[in-house]
């Protein structure tokens, strides 16, 4: 199948766009007319736009929608009703869709860790947000396989800007990443790209037990505040079911300002390592083996 790839993704279709007119969902009102001048939409315009109700009613919506459009997520796929998130995940080899595979019997998709020389198959993805923003909450649900082995610890998804920094590449002012890993027995890690001098991988707090479990779905929900450039006053917290088990404070995602240092990508990234075979899924015999872990219900909105 052929699919047209914008700049920032590898799809080009975009979510559905649910917008209302009108708090919850309801009509704008009508228009009122008087001597002086009209209402249209809950706006006031002078009588003198009467020759004009294109133009009127053009801003009425317009009125309208802008409330609608702070509401919508800056991202939202449950595969169902596949958008370009989706899609693009469906064209890695290891991703699978499932059907009535999700925490409500709906469509999930299911990731294969192959087992490799550098701890499992990398299955990674970027996506461009609706727009750019300084907070935002991801969130979506995971169930780990039976079969799933902890191993040494692997990634999990997070957020990042228009050019995130992972794999242990050098640091910049204006780029930073921030995901969650699960640990070699289950437990939770945050994983920060920030501006650490020192560092050449992700940094971040473990979670004092085991929250991560196999054969049951869970919801992650991750937030994140960006920091004032030249201040580390950046936020970063994880919860699972309900429970923060992650918070990172005093955090200096970004050395430098502007619009490609916000939060405007989705990263999806889950794999086992680490880059040794030490972190690898192996069978009885010693071999590299392939375990899976389900997701649903991605999620990203802006605020913390």
């Amino acid at each position: 199948m052929h699919r047209t790839r914008p700049p920032g993704s590898k799809i080009n279709r975009g979510q559905e766009n649910p917008w209302h007119c009108g708090p919850a969902g309801y009509p704008c009102r009508d228009t009122i007319r008087s001597r002086q001048a009209q209402s249209v939409g809950g706006l006031i315009f002078p009588s003198a736009m009467k020759p004009f109700p294109f133009l009127a009613a053009l801003l009425a919506v317009s009125a309208c929608v802008q409330p609608a459009l702070a509401d919508r997520p800056l991202l939202e796929e449950n595969f169902d009703r596949l958008g370009g998130f989706g899609e693009l995940l469906l064209t890695d080899p290891n991703v699978q869709l499932i059907r009535k595979g999700g925490p409500d019997g709906s469509k999930a998709i299911r990731v294969s860790y192959v087992g490799s020389k550098v701890g499992s198959e990398r299955v990674v993805a970027g996506y461009p947000l609706r727009k750019a923003v300084m907070e935002a909450t991801l969130a979506f649900d995971v169930r780990f396989g039976e079969d799933f082995q902890w191993v040494g610890g692997g990634k999990l998804h997070g957020l990042g800007p228009e050019h995130p920094v992972t794999g242990g590449n050098a640091r910049e002012p204006d780029r930073w990443s921030a995901r969650v890993m699960f640990g070699g027995d289950g437990r939770s890690k945050a994983y920060l790209y920030e501006q650490s001098p020192d560092k050449k991988y992700g940094v971040g707090g473990t979670s004092r037990t085991p929250v991560f479990k196999k054969g049951v779905w869970q919801k992650v929900v991750i937030r994140m505040k960006l920091n004032t450039p030249g201040k580390a006053d950046g936020k970063f917290s994880v919860l699972v079911d309900g429970k923060e088990v992650n918070e990172q404070s005093g955090v200096e995602f970004r050395a430098r300002d502007g619009k490609g240092t916000l939060i405007s990508r989705m990263l999806f990234s889950t794999f086992h390592g680490g880059n040794s075979p030490g972190n690898a899924p192996k069978d009885a015999e010693g071999n590299f083996t392939t375990v899976h872990a389900d997701f649903d219900n991605f999620r990203v909105m802006e605020g913390w």
